[in-house]
């Protein structure tokens, strides 16, 4: 994969960024970032979430160190790969460091996002509170007004008696008197 990349780098421009295409979707997860400076090619493969700013800027530090060792005579002796090494590993922990911070502000997001829910929660808690004595207070009212609108009718419905005794009282009168004048 590495030679197809190398064939395909265009020599004009510093800093590529290669993903092999197939029928038209990216096959792999993973980019080569290239950096071409006077024929030389440097690459690295990373996966496509990986920011590729950091690629370039361990592409760079690459250059430097080739370049500082082939002033040297480090370069012959396996100075070159020992640095290439040990700034692999230092570039990898850095990203491991900046994982370990986007966690820690994953969780600081969840812990604020949790106590926002559970404040507003309180806040429904207590409306429910308010919600629930006002509705006792409407029941006992409604019992009251019940009891009074009863009384009422029966009172009504007392008077509505009375008032037909009245009347068929008055009526006997009436035909006693008839009778008698008569």
């Amino acid at each position: 994969m590495a030679r197809i990349v190398l064939k395909s780098i265009k020599p004009n421009q510093q800093k590529q960024i290669f993903s092999k295409v197939y029928d038209g979707k990216k096959q792999n997860e993973y980019v080569f970032c290239i950096t071409c400076i006077f024929n030389l090619r440097f690459l690295c493969m990373i996966h496509n979430s990986y920011n590729k700013e950091k690629a370039f800027a361990f592409l760079e530090a690459i250059l430097q160190e080739y370049q500082n060792c082939s002033k040297n005579s480090d370069f012959n002796n396996g100075q070159f790969s020992y640095q290439l090494c040990l700034m692999m590993k230092a570039f990898n922990q850095f990203d491991q460091k900046d994982a370990l911070t986007n966690l820690e502000d994953i969780v600081e997001d969840l812990n604020e996002s949790t106590f926002q829910n559970l404040r507003k929660m309180i806040k429904r808690e207590i409306r429910l509170v308010v919600l629930v004595k006002k509705t006792e207070e409407l029941t006992k009212n409604a019992d009251i007004i019940f009891k009074f609108s009863r009384n009422v009718h029966r009172a009504t419905r007392g008077n509505e008696f009375r008032f037909g005794g009245k009347y068929i009282h008055l009526f006997q009168i009436y035909y006693q008197i008839s009778k008698l004048l008569k």
